[in-house]
């Protein structure tokens, strides 16, 4: 079975791919993987969302199963690769506990005033900050209880947080306080003093957070998105921001940073210092490696013994996650 990839598999593993029979032709770059045209007989191919794109995928005429190495799919032709019956894997389990650390530490640099603090170190000025609020007897509503939500909740907890979760049909989760559906998030925000978006961009959830939920937030309630900018109307947002209508907002994601690859300087984010921007790197992590390369191991052989329907993560055609 022939597999190309622009993941970086270490030796070890290539090794064991070896052993099992695999022609792994690895590659540096999607471009090279591109230009070689190694793919055309390739029954497995790993790459990032921007190669598998329909044209490059129907001069894939062997190509079985794609795996990208990130959670987001909302960018693959799903419809077409449904209609050829490709598995679809992402690294759904590879990601949550870095993002969720980022998530907690977003919290606690807003809630702290670290920024500020930081600000003041460079100048020398030695004086502490008013409104620093603990995390303690505060409620988190994580919008989203999948794999990086419930990381989330299992981290907050501790820190003495009453955990509040929303997902499709608010059923219970042991690492939750309490569950909500979606058509129950506006009751959610309203009692909520952190807000963490952890759910995937679908038809449903775009510009899920607009005029109306930020009126219903607290006025020193913190908004944590890490997943896709779309999810927030920003102009509402930025107002809210700009007005002191909200506590603050961490964010890592943003509608033209998804389009262009980066947030561009002219944005008025950069600009408002109750902000903490951070560039698309919630993800990151040593451990990534570890959990993805074992999930996708734990795949390879579940595959090759013809055991589709016990791999993991395969997405869904339709759901859009």
């Amino acid at each position: 079975m022939k597999l190309v990839s622009t993941y970086p598999f270490k030796p070890d593993d290539a090794a064991w791919m070896k052993e099992k029979g695999i022609q792994l032709v690895p590659f540096q770059t999607e471009q090279e993987l591109i230009d070689s045209g190694a793919y055309a007989d390739a029954e497995v191919i790993v790459a990032n969302h921007r190669t598998l794109q329909q044209s490059f995928l129907e001069k894939c005429q062997s190509v079985k199963w794609v795996q990208v190495p990130h959670i987001g799919i909302e960018r693959l032709p799903m419809d077409y690769l449904k209609s050829r019956d490709v598995i679809v894997i992402n690294a759904r389990g590879s990601l949550g506990v870095p993002i969720a650390e980022d998530i907690i530490t977003k919290m606690l640099m807003l809630s702290r005033k670290s920024m500020e603090l930081h600000k003041k170190q460079l100048e020398r000025s030695w004086g502490g900050l008013r409104g620093v609020v603990n995390l303690s007897g505060k409620t988190l509503a994580v919008i989203g209880t999948g794999d990086v939500g419930t990381e989330t909740a299992i981290r907050a907890r501790p820190f003495g947080m009453k955990v509040l979760g929303i997902n499709t049909d608010g059923r219970e989760l042991p690492e939750f306080d309490e569950t909500y559906t979606l058509d129950q998030l506006n009751e959610v925000i309203g009692q909520s003093d952190y807000i963490a978006l952890t759910l995937p961009l679908t038809d449903q959830t775009a510009n899920m957070l607009g005029e109306e939920q930020f009126k219903r937030m607290k006025p020193n309630a913190i908004l944590i998105n890490i997943s896709r900018g779309a999810l927030i109307d920003e102009e509402v947002l930025l107002d809210c921001l700009r007005n002191r209508k909200i506590g603050g907002a961490g964010l890592d994601v943003f509608v033209e940073e998804f389009k262009l690859g980066k947030l561009p300087p002219e944005s008025p984010f950069w600009e408002l210092d109750n902000v903490l921007i951070t560039p698309h790197c919630a993800g990151g992590g040593d451990g990534f490696d570890r959990r993805f390369t074992q999930g996708f191991k734990y795949n390879l052989e579940k595959y090759m013994s013809g055991s589709r329907d016990d791999m993991i993560n395969v997405r869904i055609y339709g759901k859009g996650y």
